[in-house]
């Protein structure tokens, strides 16, 4: 009797892990939580990154793309600064740069980055 009730128990248990963790995958954002943990300050392996350029660093209003779909920041300041270069301010003294790390959608057709590098 007592072994029956323990196999009931654990299949119980089994199931209700599975209901569990399909939730917070659907529910939640298993791969972005992920990144959090594990790569708190640059992009995960799944993760592309965005350079985006101010030419001038008091006015965050005007921007250029300066490269989408990158692998890494390494890749967004390269991108950057040959975008300054050819703004004439390939020290970036004038202007400055976001590398924007893990775009995640939003139900409302909007979203997120997960992590902002900035100069």
């Amino acid at each position: 009797m007592i072994d029956r009730l323990r196999g009931r128990m654990a299949r119980r248990l089994l199931a209700v892990a599975i209901i569990a963790v399909a939730a917070w995958s659907t529910l939640g954002a298993p791969q972005e939580w992920l990144a959090n943990q594990v790569w708190p300050d640059g992009p995960a392996p799944w993760e592309k990154v965005t350079a985006v350029y101010f030419p001038d660093r008091n006015d965050k209003t005007a921007f250029r793309f300066a490269g989408e779909g990158l692998d890494n920041i390494q890749q967004c300041r390269d991108a950057v600064l040959e975008l300054a270069a050819t703004n004439q301010d390939p020290d970036l003294k004038r202007g400055s740069y976001d590398c924007a790390i893990g775009f995640y959608s939003s139900d409302d057709h909007t979203g997120h980055y997960r992590l902002t590098v900035s100069e």
